[in-house]
This record gives C-alpha cells, sequence and structure tokens, in this order.
C-alpha cells in the first residue's frame, strides 16, 4: 500500500511540470477598448496554445516610459514591450531588444506581410527588433460642402501644393476685412510639418544621422512655404486668429475647410461633424507626396524568461490574426498589407479594416504607405527636436524665418549627432 502510495506521489510530480503553464507578460499603453482588444487576442492565442498564458501590464501612455525604463533598470522588465518607432532607437541602443532575424528564419516567417517602411522603421544597425502592429501617417481632410460653396470641385488625389495653395485661397473668406474663415488649419508640432520639408525634397538629417539638415536649401524652402500660408497668403490663422481654438476644433467647427491630420480623427468626425467630409493625399511637392510612416509593434525584452514562447506570442499578434483581432476594432490602420504568398489571410485584413463611410475614400489612408517614410528618429532624437521646435517658436510667432532659425540651432543639434556617432 505504502509503495502504491509513493508510486502515486511519484506520477503526481512527474505530472506537474507537464501541467505548469510558461507565462508571457505583455506590456502596453491603451484605452480601455484597446485592453478590451489585447484581451480578445490573447483568448485567442491561448486557445491555440494551451502551455502559455499571456498577461498584460497596462502602464497609462503618460508613465510608460518613465515606468519601462525603471522596470529595465531594476531587472523586472516585461517579456515583451509595445513600443513606436520614435522612442525605438534609444532602446535598440541600450541593448534591450532581442534581434529577430534568427526567429524568423527557424519558422520562415514572411516579413513581406509588411509595409516595408514600417519594418525599416525598426531596425538598429542593420537588426530587425520589432513586428510592426500598426501605421500611422497623415492625409489631408477637406471640408466637402466649404468646397462646394467656393465653387471648386473634389482635389485630385495627384494635385500639387500650387493646386493646394489655389484652392486655399478660394477658401480664405473675409467679411468686413477681418478674416473668418481660413483654407487650412495649422499645425506647430514636428509630425505635422515633416510632410512638407519631405515633399519638397529635404531632410531633418543625414541618412546616417551625421549631419543636420534642417538648414539645407530643399528643407528650408520647404518648411518656409509652410510658414508663409500662415504670414505671407493668409490661408491658414495665426496664433492670435486662433486664439484659444485647437487646429482639428476650427476645423471641426467649419473655420477652417482643410487639416492635414491622422486616421485618429475619423470616430470623432463621424460623430460629431455637421458637414460632409473626405480624404485626400497630401499635396505632391517638387519630391512628390510624402508623409510619414510611423506606428507601433512589439519586442522581446533582452531579460524575457522564455523568449521563445514570447516569439511565439510576438508572431500572433503581429501575424495576420492579431492583426484582424485590432483592425476590426476600428483602432488602427493595419500595418499588414496585401501579400501574394497569404492572399485569403492578408485580405481578411484589409477588408476589416474598411469600414462605412465617410470617409469615401479611406483608401488613401493605405495607398500613401507606398512612398512615405518613417520619422528619422535616431538615439537621442527626443533632445534634438526640443531644440528644433524652441527654434522655431519665433518663426511660428512670424517673428523670424525658418533659415535663420535653422541656422541659429544647427550647431547644438550637430553636437548631439556627433556625440551619438562617437559613442556607435
Amino acid at each position: 500500500m505504502k509503495g502504491l502510495k509513493g508510486l502515486g506521489l511519484a506520477m503526481l510530480l512527474l505530472l506537474v511540470p507537464a501541467l505548469a503553464k510558461t507565462t508571457v507578460t505583455v506590456a502596453s499603453w491603451g484605452s480601455q477598448s484597446e485592453i478590451e482588444l489585447y484581451n480578445q487576442a490573447f483568448k485567442a492565442f491561448m486557445a491555440k496554445n494551451p502551455d502559455i498564458q499571456v498577461k498584460l501590464l497596462h502602464i497609462p501612455a503618460r508613465d510608460y516610459w518613465t515606468k519601462l525604463t525603471a522596470m529595465f533598470a531594476a531587472g523586472k522588465a516585461p517579456d515583451l514591450i509595445f513600443i513606436n518607432n520614435i522612442n525605438f532607437p534609444a532602446f535598440a541602443a541600450k541593448g534591450l531588444l532581442v534581434p529577430l532575424e534568427d526567429y524568423i528564419k527557424k519558422d520562415n516567417f514572411d516579413t513581406g506581410l509588411y509595409y516595408k517602411g514600417i519594418l525599416d522603421a525598426f531596425r538598429y544597425k542593420g537588426r530587425l527588433y520589432v513586428l510592426p502592429r500598426d501605421v500611422s501617417n497623415l492625409v489631408l481632410y477637406y471640408n466637402r460642402d466649404l468646397f462646394k460653396r467656393a465653387g471648386l470641385s473634389d482635389p485630385d488625389p495627384n494635385w500639387t501644393w500650387e493646386d493646394f495653395l489655389k484652392a486655399a485661397k478660394a477658401l480664405t473668406v473675409e467679411k468686413n476685412g477681418k478674416r473668418v474663415q481660413w483654407g487650412l488649419s495649422f499645425y506647430t508640432y514636428f509630425l505635422f510639418w515633416e510632410p512638407w520639408v519631405w515633399s519638397n525634397g529635404g531632410r531633418f538629417f543625414s541618412e546616417d544621422h551625421s549631419k543636420f539638415m534642417l538648414n539645407s536649401p530643399a528643407s528650408v524652402e520647404g518648411l518656409q512655404f509652410y510658414v508663409d500660408l500662415r504670414y505671407k497668403y493668409h490661408v491658414a490663422p495665426t496664433p492670435a486668429e486662433a486664439a484659444d481654438q485647437s487646429a482639428f476644433g476650427m476645423f471641426l467647427n467649419g473655420r477652417t475647410a482643410m487639416i492635414v491630420d491622422g486616421r485618429w480623427r475619423v470616430p470623432t468626425l463621424k460623430k460629431k461633424a455637421k458637414f460632409d467630409w473626405d480624404i485626400v493625399p497630401f499635396p505632391r511637392g517638387k519630391a512628390g507626396s510624402i508623409v510619414d510612416i510611423d506606428g507601433s509593434g512589439w519586442g522581446i525584452t533582452r531579460t524575457a524568461r522564455n523568449k521563445a514562447a514570447a516569439w511565439k506570442v510576438l508572431k500572433f499578434l503581429a501575424g495576420p490574426e492579431g492583426a484582424l483581432v485590432f483592425t476590426k476594432g476600428g483602432l488602427i490602420i493595419p500595418a499588414i498589407g496585401y501579400d501574394p504568398l497569404h492572399p485569403e489571410a492578408t485580405n481578411r485584413v484589409l477588408k476589416a479594416f474598411f469600414t462605412p463611410p465617410p470617409p469615401r475614400h479611406q483608401q488613401y489612408f493605405l495607398t500613401v504607405n507606398k512612398d512615405a517614410i518613417p520619422t528619422e528618429t535616431f538615439e537621442r532624437f527626443s533632445e534634438a527636436i526640443r531644440l528644433i521646435g524652441k527654434a522655431l517658436q519665433p518663426v511660428w510667432q512670424g517673428k523670424q524665418d525658418v533659415k535663420t532659425a535653422m541656422d541659429g540651432v544647427a550647431p547644438k543639434v550637430q553636437k548631439i549627432l556627433d556625440e551619438v556617432k562617437a559613442g556607435r
């Protein structure tokens, strides 16, 4: 009898490892609706992989990077982190993420699923560290009612800066010597003016981030054109004219006829806009129509306890099945495009993206990705862009031209670039 008990205990001890589950923790920011989508994706994954339990570590966006940095410092980082391409270089440079090529090769995972621009945004020194979930880009929204009132037809998708300026002038209205309506809403945050630089053939930095280039002729000309919309052509409101109204608020209230913005505005416009609206690609400059293709995705941390399990979770979340969950939720522009190697899976994702209009031409959220490029981030990009933003303050106020401002800040930014280059 004692022997049987001993045998039973031994068998139970043998079964324990088999019954135990590997836990993979995924850190992310996000709203309550995004948390619900994560839970849906985790449930679908665990149904196919009962030996792996996936847990979400939700960190509010305002605390995300500070908390993650502290967790890495304490040796308590999660297994997977959700990260955007703006902050990615700093994490990769510190060796906090695992290169993915070996996992991709072993499983023959098809990275051709993704738009090239966003995949390249997550490379550091030639190695890929993150698989993308979504892309963030810009299009031009327009108020079709105001266009009709001005006698204008819908913008052509291949329109130029000249076409745009002509329309903006026609859409700017004065009453009793005072402007009451403008052609374009005006943003000063860098994400919204970088297309004016790029589409004119300019850059922020050289491709290897060794040289500051916002004071180059093409960059200055492109950004100065944008500033001139406000102070030379008077088709965008000045700070005094906008007063306490936001750029998007002015468009939503019919005070401006156009705005360069992202897909995140669609739900609000569908719910609150009292006018007919649509989207069109950013107007073409000397170098074409080039907007950002930024985005977010997941990477495996260097300290992940079970990297093989973390990779399984990663390739599911970033693959067609995971992308379908987040796309159906109306949350994202998927980083996955049509892939001839996986036509059915990728078609399901793309079909889920298209929702009932408006906008009527929502395909432009996808087609602009063909020529889009990622924001020119590097390890100390946040420091450089703060300096650039500060230098541009008098420009936004109409007190200084772009060339003077960029020449003035060039030595400070170049010093950062030189230090980064020396440290690589």
